[in-house]
């Protein structure tokens, strides 16, 4: 297959300029009449130029592109922290190289392999595993644990998932609620974690004690998750469970079609508060009470983080084993019209 690329030499011998004066006039640096970067820019965009980062970075032995690794786009919640994070990467100048790993180690450590061989100049990831931190450690390079942690030695941008749990359920016990379950897929990343030790301070802190029984664990995958809502439900219900936290967006939106499925109605029969303000929430009727990650934010604050640590001068950066930063995003209620309010006796 032929190199069709158009390069500087194109546009050169095409304009009948030096190579030096078309450099200048695309990278904006050094001097050259507003005439002739005109006649540049518009041969450029004629001809289909496009920059070659790579050739870039290595003559300037420094990158403008950073690595994002994330486990899905699927999730909206991954699609928002991508759009945050690039909104403010490009902003400053750097172009985001997006990979997928599907929250499979293996994939992660190949993402990461491939990043380093582009030479990217710093990764942020949502962790599944501290090797792929640690490979990105020793080769010299920035890297930040973005969402989840999985490891104390890297820094870390995430939501305060823990306020989180908390603010949840103290909402469901303000409105009477005691019967609260929390849904959770699993419990093996910080988020899930976090969350369901929130359930559980929001209990104590009320003088109560923490109903176990209903903090129950889904399974991984979707599939997991539906199969298990359809003998999970009618369980809770048999409990006399009120009130249900659903800690992430994906296991709310299953509940929610399963309760339906099985001809329960929210608020009536079960209040419900989702973690994520996903916009299925507000869409549906009755729309759902959220906790919102703010997760825009949490993109956007990533890609300043990440930047920051690339760019600080080599005596100001973060060397291995020197302190690491952790910065969480607060969480906030959008209360809506999934939970009534019951009577001490148990009654709306």
């Amino acid at each position: 297959m032929s190199d069709k690329r158009v390069r500087i030499g194109d546009i050169s011998k095409e304009l009948g300029l030096s190579s030096s004066t078309v450099s200048r006039a695309l990278s904006g640096k050094g001097y050259v009449a507003a005439e002739v970067k005109a006649r540049v820019v518009e041969a450029a965009r004629r001809m289909g130029y496009v920059p070659d980062l790579t050739a870039r970075n290595l003559r300037r032995r420094s990158s403008t592109q950073v690595g994002l690794v994330v486990s899905s786009l699927l999730d909206p919640f991954y699609a928002q922290l991508a759009t945050g994070f690039q909104s403010v990467a490009r902003r400053r100048g750097y172009e985001v190289v997006l990979i997928i790993d599907g929250a499979d180690p293996g994939e992660e450590k190949a993402a990461v392999e491939s990043l380093l061989a582009m030479g990217v100049g710093g990764i942020a990831m949502t962790p599944v595993s501290d090797e792929a931190l640690a490979r990105v450690e020793d080769y010299g390079i920035c890297t930040l644990q973005l969402d989840r942690s999985v490891s104390s030695r890297y820094s870390l941008i995430g939501g305060d998932n823990r306020a989180g749990g908390v603010i949840a359920t103290e909402h469901l016990l303000s409105n009477g609620h005691r019967d609260i379950a929390v849904l959770v897929d699993h419990d093996r990343w910080t988020t899930g974690f976090e969350r369901i030790a929130g359930w559980r301070d929001a209990f104590t802190r009320a003088g109560l004690t923490p109903p176990e029984d209903l903090c129950v664990k889904l399974g991984d995958t979707r599939e997991d998750i539906e199969t298990a809502l359809r003998t999970v439900v009618p369980r809770l219900v048999k409990q006399g469970v009120t009130a249900i936290f659903a800690a992430n967006s994906q296991v709310a939106q299953l509940l929610y079609t399963a309760l339906q499925d099985q001809g329960l109605s929210v608020p009536d029969d079960v209040s419900l508060v989702a973690y994520d303000d996903a916009n299925w929430t507000e869409m549906v009727r009755p729309a759902i009470s959220v906790i919102t990650q703010h997760v825009d934010m949490l993109g956007q604050t990533a890609a300043d983080q990440l930047i920051g640590m690339i760019e600080a001068p080599k005596a100001e950066a973060p060397s291995v084993g020197a302190p690491v930063s952790r910065f969480l995003v607060q969480p906030t209620l959008v209360e809506r019209d999934s939970v009534r309010t019951l009577t001490p006796d148990g009654s709306a």
